[in-house]
């Protein structure tokens, strides 16, 4: 099951794994690092602070944090520099004004994967809301 904010659906060439994803397979008795080894082998998975931090505080078995900590610190990560700041500003501002106020860990999730031109792997329904950001709810498979 894809969704997408733009019209034409289109195969990712780089995915950025939401936290919602991660903890979906943790729950599931499944460890991530086998379900995205492919997309990691490839270096088109990307890693962000920002899920890391949200991932690794709700493991509950300090050799299951151990494991995806190793796993995280080998995924390539954005720089967050004050350009970047500014750009999760302005989405920010833009969909304030437009009603729409999303959590600022979304709206850094949302400019990582904007400047990777990657699409957002999450059943988080607020990056819905952001504009030409591409969703989907699976991984899809690597092609």
């Amino acid at each position: 099951m894809t969704s997408s904010n733009s019209e034409t659906r289109r195969n990712p060439v780089e995915i950025l794994v939401d936290s919602t994803h991660y903890i979906s397979l943790l729950r599931k008795g499944l460890d991530p690092r086998y379900k995205l080894a492919g997309w990691a082998a490839s270096g088109r998975l990307h890693g962000c602070g920002v899920i890391r931090a949200e991932v690794l505080r709700g493991c509950r078995h300090p050799d299951v944090k151990a494991d995806l900590c190793a796993f995280f610190d080998l995924l390539p990560e954005s720089v967050l520099d004050p350009n970047f700041w500014r750009e999760v500003s302005e989405l920010a501002w833009r969909l304030d004004r437009k009603g729409t106020v999303l959590p600022l860990t979304d709206l850094v999730i949302a400019t990582i994967a904007t400047r990777l031109n990657a699409a957002v792997i999450s059943t988080d329904p607020h990056f819905h809301a952001v504009p030409g950001l591409q969703v989907l709810a699976e991984v899809p498979r690597l092609g």
